[in-house]
């Protein structure tokens, strides 16, 4: 037992460096309570969260998403709580027994906590109470602080004042190893209270430390080791809840037990009664194994002697063979392979002895029969010998269990069932009884904001980003071959970019009317870019994964940087060009802006066609809630698009929202143009997918509708919709309320980006896919189809940029994104 005056009177480190020591030394049977304890626990979170997930996950990475821990919920944490408390009694009686010098045994430390448990549910409860009342505290004092205090001075009162009433509250803990080990009946509290008097920053302190400080610290740490790492998500998991009460249950022993100074004041614990119940805890000598039952172990000689030939049957049995069997030849064998057993001499048949032969098939029948019963017989015997052996090795599973558990076999166990809700979640994932949508993520090297995204047919993705288009050589964009791209990174306010069915990228944007590269007399210049993708034939012009750059002077009007564009590829190699210019404003009229469609035959734009679709009236530098934006930060306002008889189509947004224009062209030559005005979404930063009315062509008298996602329940983040599939897909984001399954603590993060798939007419049908939860803002968000069910998603979340590959079909669900969506 140590000595103890090296225990008393010890300070704050000296008693961490004691429970840390006292730790090490105990921390097999520490591991094995806390495991026994808490790998059910957390074997039940995850099957109560497998069935509140019911068909609701993605399978992200061969994990589930959400998490069954976050799905389990109020019911979860209860299972978690139960165990953790059990792991924390027992605990404390093998860190006890340490202190003590008293060896304590696992099995029955668990047993003790079971017994504890109906009175520490109540003291723990108290605590809980006491915490939130800390909670409150600490809010009143900050507001107090802060009207009545300077701000450093006020922050500076308000953390003392935090730590102050948290030692204090740690010291009532004192009170769980006061019910553990049965000191301290006259009041629990009371008791905790006088042990920790005359020491309280000593103690509480270390309380403090061990048991709130360290446990939350390595929460924090799991949290963010699972976050990074989310295939050990639930080995991390569990090696943190049995590090949690392992240490807590050691600071508490180790300050409880502490006596007081020789000759100092104040209560201390009583030994003796501590030293009595640990030795009710300590293993029994072990015994010597019982003798074996000759009733059951040894074999009966009447089933000896029919098992055994005939002369060791007799030999077995004590007696010698008589002459005349020694004299009898070999027994015969049977085609079977069966031999029959000597018996007594025949008497002899036939014509002579007055009987007629017999050697027909019913002497065949006799002996098939016979051999028939003997291998009856034969199975009898071995049955009844398995079903021995199986008894025999229930009984010492059973005195296994209930001998001491402090020998390597327990240790060993323990430290295996650490794997066990990891090897239910993987293997559920693995399985995946629900048949859900899986998702792969990885971080993705490009740069820059997503400009476009397409996925060209029997091709991978490709993505444009404002620093240059990047070709994905696989589905999941893991490898990319990229360019960079003047009129992308350059261009002004906000460049153009689109992606051609074979994966070619053209680009333009307004390089100013300063630029040294073209005399411009005032006007802009427009740099135009062709790049062809990697896979493109040989003979390609420019050739394969390269780029051609092209400027030229462009008469866009209105003041420098006030012009939009938006470019497409034509059939034949040419670049089409959509501007939307303002026109000079003249006294007494309103801002207009003109629609146009230039036609150039290559990115040097030497022969080039001009067609006015028309003018409408719109203020291209309007005043948006964010500030000044001539160009949104997640949807150009200007959009063009060539259908397969080269006919272009100009989609141009009011910067102010609420508003939108539709220029279409009968011909690819443009003749007779049409203008329509449409509805738009509120925002003009929000992305939207043109839906058309009910003929392949945009004509007058079609209800063609700019659709975008819903924002109900997301954190004004941007939302991608894109159209394919059939249906309108969106990508957006949820908070915890509004997911299916409410997410418990167990998962953290700024909310969680959802995909939803809407067919069409069908708000009621709307198929859903949750993906990784957001740890940060979400910067930008974009998606691309590629029509047979896969879809590809990117965003930026906090700086660092993620690619998300889907497949499978996506989970039931209703969602505000496909209220009113009827294709």
């Amino acid at each position: 037992m140590p000595n103890p005056d090296r225990l008393a009177s010890r300070s704050l480190p000296a008693i961490l460096r004691d429970a840390a020591d006292l730790a090490l030394k105990q921390w097999r049977g520490l591991l094995v309570v806390a495991a026994t304890a808490l790998v059910p626990a957390l074997v039940a979170r995850e099957v109560i969260g497998l069935f509140a997930l019911n068909g609701s996950a993605t399978v992200v990475d061969g994990t589930f998403t959400p998490s069954p821990a976050a799905a389990a919920g109020g019911a979860g944490l209860v299972a978690l709580a139960l165990g953790w408390v059990v792991a924390l009694v027992a605990g404390i009686a093998v860190a006890s027994g340490g202190v003590r010098g008293i060896p304590v045994d696992p099995r029955a430390a668990l047993l003790l906590a079971l017994r504890r448990l109906p009175a520490l549910v109540p003291a723990l409860l108290l605590i809980a109470v006491a915490a939130v009342g800390l909670q409150v505290l600490t809010l009143l004092a900050v507001a107090f602080f802060d009207i009545a205090l300077p701000q450093d001075v006020a922050t500076a009162a308000v953390f003392g004042l935090f730590v102050l009433a948290l030692i204090v509250l740690a010291s009532r803990l004192l009170t769980v190893p006061a019910v553990v080990l049965g000191d301290g009946a006259v009041s629990w509290l009371q008791h905790a209270h006088a042990l920790a008097a005359g020491r309280l920053l000593s103690a509480g302190g270390a309380l403090a430390i061990g048991v709130v400080v360290v446990p939350a610290l390595t929460g924090m740490g799991a949290t963010a080791l699972a976050q990074a790492q989310p295939a050990f998500a639930l080995l991390v998991a569990a090696v943190a809840a049995i590090v949690v009460p392992t240490v807590q249950s050691a600071v508490l022993a180790t300050v409880y037990l502490q006596p007081r100074p020789t000759g100092g004041r104040g209560a201390e614990a009583d030994l003796d009664r501590v030293d009595q119940a640990l030795s009710a805890l300590s293993p029994a000598p072990a015994a010597d194994p019982p003798p074996a039952d000759p009733a059951e172990d040894a074999v009966a000689p009447a089933e000896l002697a029919t098992a055994l030939p005939a002369p060791a049957a007799q030999v077995q049995a004590g007696t010698t063979t008589p002459a005349h069997a020694a004299a009898q030849p070999a027994a015969p064998a049977w085609t079977d392979g069966t031999t029959s057993t000597p018996g007594p001499p025949l008497r002899a048949s036939g014509p002579r002895h007055g009987s007629p032969t017999r050697t027909d098939r019913r002497d065949a029948l006799a002996r098939h029969s016979a051999a028939l019963g003997r291998r009856s017989a034969a199975l009898a015997r071995h049955s009844a010998e398995f079903g021995r052996r199986s008894a025999a090795f229930g009984r010492r599973g059973f005195a296994a269990l209930g001998r001491p558990w402090t020998g390597r076999a327990a240790f060993v166990t323990a430290l295996a069932s650490l794997l066990l809700p990891a090897l239910l979640g993987l293997g559920f994932a693995a399985a995946d009884p629900w048949d859900g949508p899986h998702a792969s993520r990885h971080g993705v090297s490009w740069s820059g904001e997503v400009l476009a995204m397409a996925w060209p047919s029997g091709r991978h993705p490709v993505v444009v980003t404002d620093y240059g288009p990047h070709w994905c050589l696989d589905d999941e964009c893991r490898t990319v071959r990229s360019r960079s791209s003047e009129p992308l990174m350059l261009g002004a306010p906000m460049p153009a970019t689109a992606i051609t069915a074979a994966g070619d990228v053209v680009s333009a944007g307004i390089r100013g009317r300063e630029n040294r590269a073209i005399k411009t007399d005032g006007d802009d210049a427009v740099q135009m870019q062709r790049c062809t993708a990697p896979w493109a034939p040989a003979d390609s012009r420019p050739k394969p994964g390269t780029c051609e750059d092209g400027i030229t002077r462009w008469h866009s009007g209105g003041r420098e940087g006030q012009s939009h564009l938006a470019v497409a590829a034509g059939p034949d190699g040419s670049v089409v060009v959509a501007t939307a210019r303002p026109l000079l404003v003249r006294t007494g009229t309103r801002p207009r802006a003109e629609l146009a469609v230039t036609r150039c035959s290559s990115v040097h734009c030497n022969r080039r066609t001009l067609d006015v679709l028309g003018t409408v009236e719109v203020e291209l530098s309007a005043w948006l809630p964010e500030g000044t934006v001539t160009a949104p930060a997640y949807a150009p306002l200007l959009q063009l698009t060539l259908d397969a008889a080269d006919r272009p189509t100009v989609l141009l947004r009011d910067p102010a929202g609420r508003r939108a224009w539709l220029g279409t062209c009968p011909t690819a030559a443009c003749d007779s143009p049409s203008v329509t005005e449409i509805g738009a979404p509120e925002r003009a930063t929000d992305q939207a997918v043109l839906l058309p009315g009910g003929t392949p062509r945009l004509v007058a008298g079609d209800t063609a509708r700019l659709v975008a996602g819903g924002d109900a329940i997301t954190f004004h983040a941007p939302v991608a919709v894109a159209a394919g599939g059939p249906g309108l897909y969106v990508l957006g984001t949820e908070s915890d309320l509004a997911a299916p399954v409410p997410l418990a603590p167990a998962e953290h993060g700024t909310g969680r980006l959802v995909l939803w798939h809407c067919p069409p007419g069908s708000a009621d049908r709307a198929r859903r896919v949750a993906l990784p939860l957001l740890t940060g803002e979400l910067f930008q968000a974009a998606l691309v189809t590629s029509g047979d069910g896969r879809i590809l998603v990117t965003y930026s979340d906090s700086g660092l940029r993620y690619a998300v590959l889907v497949t499978g079909p996506p989970n039931p669900g209703k969602g505000p994104y496909c209220a009113g969506f009827d294709g």
